[in-house]
C-alpha cells in the first residue's frame, strides 16, 4: 500500500505516531513529532500520515530561514482519529503544500505560523470518504508574509463535513488569500466558515477570500459563511460568498452529446473544484492535484 503511495524521492511515513518509513534529504530531520527543515537548496517531499485506529498524533514541523519546500501531503485517518499539526515558517522561507485527504471520519486541526516575506501556498484535496471537520489556521506573524489556500471540496451520500479557514493579519503589509470550492450530492452536508481578521494597525495588509459551493440534488444542505473582522482603515479587504444548484442547461447539454448522466455530473464537478489547482505554482503538484481531482465522482 505504501509504495502505491510515494510518489517523490524523498518522504517521511509516520504511522500511528511512529516513523514507519523515510528516505529524507540532506538538512532533513525527524525525531518524536519534530520535523525540521534546514535545506540549502529546495526540496521536495512527500509527507505521509497514518492513523488506523481512534487515536491523536501531534507533530510541529519548523522550516528555517531561506528554505524552500515543495511537499505533498497524504492524510490516512481512521474514525475518530485525530491530527494536530503546527507549521512555523522562519523569515523568507517559501512553503508550496498540496494536500490531499483520504480520510474517513476524522479531524484535522493545523496552524500555520509566518514571519516576515514567509510565504505559504496550499492547495488542498478535501475528497475523503465520511463525516471529516478541519480547522486550518494562518497567523501572518511577520511584516510581508504571505498565505494563498485553496480548498477543492466534496460531500456525497449522507456525510457531514465542516472546515474553518482563518487567515490572520497580526503585522502590517501582510496579505492572505482564501478560495474555497464545494460540491455536495445526494444528502451531503458542507459547511464553510471563511474568516480573515485584521488586527488594529496592520495597515497595508489585504484580506480577501471567495467561498463557492454547488449542489446537486435537493437534499444536500450547504453554507458558505464569510467573515471579515476589519479593525484598521489603511487596508484592502473583500469576500464573495455563494451556494448554488447545478446548472440543468449545462448538464443537458453534455448529455445531448453522448454523455451519460454520471458522466456529465463528474465532469461538471471536476471543472467546478479544478480552480484549486491554480494556487499549487510547482508542476510536481499541480500533476498530484490533477490526478486527485480525477477521481471526483467516478
Amino acid at each position: 500500500m505504501i509504495n502505491d503511495i510515494l510518489s517523490s524521492e524523498f518522504y517521511l511515513v509516520i504511522k500511528n505516531g511512529d516513523c514507519f518509513q523515510s528516505h529524507l534529504p540532506d538538512h532533513v530531520s525527524y525525531q518524536a513529532g519534530l520535523l525540521n527543515f534546514m535545506n540549502v537548496n529546495p526540496v521536495e517531499i512527500q509527507i505521509v500520515y497514518i492513523l488506523d485506529e481512534k487515536q491523536t498524533f501531534d507533530i510541529d514541523i519548523r522550516v528555517l530561514e531561506r528554505c524552500e519546500i515543495n511537499m505533498i501531503e497524504s492524510k490516512f485517518l481512521a474514525n475518530g482519529a485525530t491530527l494536530n499539526k503546527n507549521m512555523y515558517l522562519a523569515q523568507d522561507a517559501h512553503l508550496h503544500i498540496f494536500s490531499e485527504n483520504n480520510s474517513g471520519s476524522a479531524k484535522s486541526y493545523e496552524n500555520v505560523y509566518l514571519q516576515e516575506n514567509a510565504i505559504c501556498q496550499y492547495g488542498f484535496a478535501e475528497l475523503s470518504d465520511g463525516d471529516f471537520s478541519g480547522y486550518y489556521h494562518y497567523y501572518l506573524d511577520g511584516v510581508g508574509a504571505d498565505a494563498k489556500v485553496r480548498m477543492a471540496i466534496l460531500a456525497k451520500a449522507k456525510e457531514n463535513k465542516y472546515y474553518e479557514v482563518l487567515i490572520k493579519h497580526n503585522q502590517p503589509h501582510t496579505f492572505g488569500q482564501m478560495d474555497n470550492y464545494g460540491v455536495v450530492k445526494d444528502a451531503g452536508k458542507l459547511i464553510i466558515d471563511g474568516i480573515g481578521s485584521i488586527t488594529k494597525g496592520q495597515h497595508g495588509s489585504a484580506s480577501h477570500q471567495t467561498n463557492k459551493i454547488m449542489v446537486f440534488d435537493s437534499n444536500c444542505i450547504a453554507g458558505a459563511n464569510p467573515y471579515l473582522y476589519i479593525d484598521d482603515f489603511d487596508v484592502k479587504a473583500s469576500h464573495a460568498a455563494g451556494v448554488g444548484k447545478m446548472d440543468e442547461e449545462h448538464l443537458y447539454y453534455l448529455q445531448s452529446r453522448g454523455l451519460s448522466k454520471k458522466q456529465a455530473m463528474h465532469l461538471i464537478t471536476y471543472g467546478y473544484l479544478k480552480p484549486v489547482i491554480e494556487v499549487v505554482d510547482n508542476e510536481m503538484l499541480k500533476e498530484r492535484f490533477e490526478k486527485a481531482l480525477s477521481k471526483v465522482g467516478a
